[in-house]
């Protein structure tokens, strides 16, 4: 209630739970209630629930009663014996004196005498003023605050909180958790929503005539007296039985059965007690199963309250699970809501123990490891039955098996880790000590010999083959702490024999467990054996050979993509002729091998001849992504423009002028340098100089391999054939030396067409023969060539300098040609250009020959071929071109008319493209006219998309 909440500050219990470690499964109910308010309106219910004789007991001026007849230490313990409670010989006393069961209860639940006195008077009078009604069906609060005026508190202060309790205890009831449902909005709720205000607010004058507590009477009554589905309203009030604030009521009630000097003892007077106790179940709504888990709860508290000392409260919560167990399948929703908050906490707290029984239990204690165990497996029945069941297919899990083999496993594992924490301790205090994994395989041995004798009796009541699920479990811990050591050995030992002996041992051991164990299993243990893949020592040398050239050539593999990634193939000095990765994947291959050859292997040559594929594997990846990287070369290559016709050569510069500061004409080559022109000629040579490296300590790693295998296969008494092609062995690389001859040349190509096209391109692209060729003539192209020859002889290993000059020959060529045939409109040329054009090609071949010392002459002559019978044509008339063209692409003979001839690349006296091309750069009337009679071509416009050029010179 709002103004409740609001009108006073923090309310603490004097009982708190000790209960941090288990949390409470019982549901707070929506009002500020505490455990003492809870335990002292218990009480005043449980006084009122037991009738006028237990009343008028304590009645104003009674002499006191006499001591309850029948108790005695036989009668008293009936209900103990049945719970396996220890029992206690003669009447509970408090200073010698014999009590009442009335008295005890009083005791136990910590109310004052006058407060007793007070409360048992307002019942009686109650009682006496409704002779009509059972006293249990009294509203016991409302008759408290109508019976009890505030003259009789001594203090204002305790009345006040008297009083909002018994208001708080209303809202509870008939506002909170009331049981029969109704509209909490609807107009009996507001009006006692708003009596109760009132009076909490005034906190005085309760009289029985006073207003106001007529008005709550009413309110309170017409809440209260709502019947359920088939009862009369006679004699009916449903205010205490809602849930879950009855439940809070009554496990205030069973908490008082506990002694409180001895609070791990349950009073002798149980019975009595519960007798009492369940003549409140009609105003609570308690019936025996909520009593039964409410009480197997409190008994479970209190055995882990008191610090698990007292074994018979858990035998006795255990008892009570049993009773449980028989009738929970006909619950009501909120009871099995109840249920399962219950059995969590208790399974929550079981398995935190048991998923480490070995420390829990570290002797075994049967009986503690039996009754925890117990609770576990059946709280899991019950949780797990209602989650699993599959009524389609009518599946039945064993629930009890699946949760003792998690506790099992877990435990042996937790055991197992322990064991290893301190097992090199143990191995340097022995007398010969003994490498690490074979002391832990003597640990391992004694601990399910341990297992089976300690714990394996109380686990085979709920899993009949618990031993070898321990087996199991601790053949895998080991296999995995084998495996891992036999993956860190690189050689043959005296310690890794002693290691395999005593796994091998170890493995007999557990598999004879799982052997004897399996029989209880319904497959006879077969699905066990599965779990248990042999360690299989005998092969372990295989194995561990195997798994040493496996791990080596990852590294190795790891080791190439990491090396190049990193690597800059940036020269220092010019001492520096190739990569220092090269050098450092030669030096752990060239180690790799020395390692090898030393192992006691020869009996397996499938392990060397992994060894090779996986060294011929990372030099093909090196050599792969140290080519890549630097692109192709026909990227470098700029687009042929559209053809168009030059009629004079006036038509774009004044004669005798260059382009510079001249606008640039539609059509003329795009400076777009692909991504490989960021790297320099000295960089791509560093990588050629590399990659001829691996190519000539090939040659040595094949040697080494044949070497180490023939001197191997002689000792171990094997001797193959001295023909490699008999060899158990192929040592030879070569996919490795195919693809370094293939990179070698296709970085050879990229650097020539990068000088050319990029490094010269202010010089080939831009200045040559623009404006003329007597203005611009090939003498500045020279100047850069000798210039780059020079960086190539600096930067280019000796047996690699030639080829490169070579391929930036043919480059330079083919270069030459572009700027001939397909270089845009700002150039021309007529028939008196012819001379300069072929004295310019002279003067590039002599740069070539170098007087001698260079390329030899017939080779350069050779592949200038081309360019010598394409420059001859620039000599011929136009009429004479155009009689060519004509003849060689056939125009005039049929009536069509023609297309432009397919550009194919391959300039020469017989291409008709080469032909047309000498035509569109011819700079008079002539050519212009037959191009634009013949086939429309526009005057330096656009008419094609530009088209790639074919390198296939």
């Amino acid at each position: 209630m709002a103004p409740a909440a609001q009108s006073e500050g923090p309310r603490t219990s004097s009982t708190t739970m000790r209960n941090s470690e288990l949390g409470n499964p019982i549901p707070r109910v929506k009002v500020d209630l505490t455990e003492d308010d809870f335990r002292e309106s218990a009480y005043e219910i449980m006084l009122a629930a037991t009738g006028t004789a237990a009343l008028s007991a304590r009645s104003v001026g009674s002499a006191r009663s006499k001591p309850d007849k029948g108790i005695t230490a036989v009668a008293a313990s009936r209900m103990k014996k049945a719970l396996g409670l220890k029992l206690n010989t003669g009447v509970s006393r408090r200073g010698g004196k014999p009590r009442t069961t009335a008295e005890l209860m009083r005791d136990q639940m910590l109310i004052a005498d006058t407060v007793d006195l007070r409360t048992r008077r307002a019942l009686s009078r109650a009682a006496a003023g409704q002779a009509s009604r059972r006293t249990e069906h009294m509203l016991v609060p409302l008759e408290l605050l109508q019976n009890i005026p505030a003259s009789a508190f001594t203090d204002s202060s305790e009345h006040v909180r008297w009083l909002k309790r018994q208001l708080r205890i209303l809202e509870a009831g008939l506002l909170a958790h009331p049981l029969v449902r109704g509209d909490s909005q609807g107009v009996e709720a507001l009006r006692l929503r708003q009596c109760l205000k009132e009076m909490y607010c005034r906190a005085s004058d309760t009289g029985k005539n006073t207003e106001s507590i007529q008005a709550l009477r009413n309110a309170a009554m017409a809440r209260a007296g709502r019947p359920l589905n088939g009862e009369s309203n006679e004699d009916v009030l449903h205010w205490a039985d809602g849930y879950p604030f009855n439940i809070n009521l009554y496990v205030a009630l069973l908490g008082c059965v506990f002694d409180h000097v001895e609070e791990g003892t349950v009073l002798e007077e149980l019975d009595d007690m519960l007798e009492m106790f369940k003549k409140t179940w009609v105003v609570l709504g308690i019936d025996q199963l909520t009593h039964n888990m409410l009480f197997m709860w409190v008994l479970f508290r209190q055995y882990v309250n008191t610090g698990q000392k007292e074994l018979d409260l858990l035998g006795a919560a255990e008892s009570q699970m049993a009773e449980v167990v028989k009738d929970y399948k006909s619950a009501r929703p909120e009871q099995w809501n109840l249920l399962h908050s219950i059995l969590t906490a208790i399974q929550t707290w079981t398995e935190r123990r048991l998923l480490s029984y070995h420390d829990s239990f570290p002797e075994g204690a049967r009986g503690p490891l039996e009754k925890v165990l117990a609770l576990a497996v059946q709280s899991a029945e019950v949780i797990g039955e209602d989650m699993h069941q599959d009524k389609r297919r009518k599946v039945k899990i064993s629930i009890a098996i699946s949760t003792v083999d998690l506790y099992v496993r877990s435990s042996i594992r937790t055991a197992f880790a322990q064991m290893m924490e301190s097992v090199d301790t143990r191995r340097k205090a022995a007398d010969a000590p003994i490498p690490a994994l074979a002391q832990l395989a003597k640990d391992t041995s004694a601990l399910v010999s341990k297992e089976i004798e300690n714990f394996s009796p109380s686990l085979k009541e709920w899993h009949p083959y618990a031993g070898g699920v321990a087996a199991v479990t601790l053949h895998a811990c080991y296999s995995r702490e084998i495996k891992q050591y036999m993956s860190g050995v690189s050689a043959l030992t005296a310690d890794t024999v002693q290691v395999l002996e005593a796994a091998d041992q170890l493995e007999k051991s557990l598999v004879q467990v799982v052997v004897e164990d399996g029989v209880y299993a319904e497959d006879g243990g077969k699905a066990l054996i599965r779990e248990m893949p042999p360690f299989e020592a005998d092969r372990a040398v295989g194995n561990l050979a195997k798994k040493w050239v496996e791990e080596k050539l990852q590294m190795l593999k790891e080791m190439v993509t990491l090396n190049v990634s990193k690597e800059s193939w940036e020269p220092n000095s010019l001492k520096e002729r190739y990569a220092s990765s090269a050098v450092e994947l030669l030096r752990i291959v060239d180690e790799m091998l020395n390692t090898y050859f030393a192992l006691p292997v020869s009996q397996f040559p499938e392990l060397l001849q992994d060894l090779v594929n996986g060294i011929d594997n990372a030099l093909k990846i090196y050599a792969t992504q140290a080519i890549g990287s630097c692109g192709e070369k026909d990227a470098l290559i700029p687009p042929i423009p559209p053809l168009t016709r030059c009629k004079t050569k006036k038509s774009w510069f004044g004669k005798g002028r260059s382009d510079r500061g001249s606008p640039k004409p539609k059509g003329t080559l795009k400076k777009e340098p692909s991504s490989a022109a960021v790297y320099d000629l000295p960089h791509i040579c560093l990588r050629m100089n590399t990659l001829h490296h691996l190519l000539v300590e090939v040659d040595f790693i094949e040697k080494k391999i044949r070497t180490g295998w023939r001197k191997d296969s002689a000792l171990s008494g094997h001797v193959p054939s001295m023909q490699p092609n008999t060899e158990a062995v192929d040592s030879n690389l070569y996919e490795t030396r195919s693809l370094l001859k293939e990179g070698i040349d296709k970085l050879m190509e990229i650097a020539a067409y990068r000088v050319v096209f990029v490094d010269l391109r202010p010089v080939l692209w831009d200045r040559l023969y623009v404006g003329g060729v007597a203005s611009s003539r090939i003498s500045a192209v020279i100047e850069e060539l000798d210039t780059q020859l020079g960086i190539i002889s600096d930067s280019s290993v000796e047996q690699l300098s030639n080829r490169v000059i070579g391929s930036l020959m043919r480059a330079c060529f083919e270069g030459l040609m572009l700027v001939l045939m397909a270089a845009g409109p700002m150039r021309s040329f007529t028939v008196s250009d012819a001379s300069m054009l072929q004295e310019d090609l002279k003067s590039m071949k002599d740069l070539f020959i170098a007087d001698g010392d260079g390329l030899p002459a017939t080779q350069v002559e050779r592949e200038a071929a081309f360019a010598t019978e394409v420059v001859s044509l620039f000599s011929l008339p136009t009429s004479e071109v155009i009689q060519r063209f004509n003849s060689v692409y056939g125009i005039g003979k049929g009536g069509t008319k023609p297309s432009l001839p397919s550009i194919t690349g391959t300039w020469s006296a017989s291409d008709p493209d080469t032909l047309l091309r000498i035509l569109c750069y011819r700079g008079d009337d002539t050519a212009s006219k037959y191009l634009k009679k013949t086939f429309r071509l526009p005057n330096n416009e656009m008419l094609l998309p530009s088209q790639p050029v074919s390198t296939n010179v």
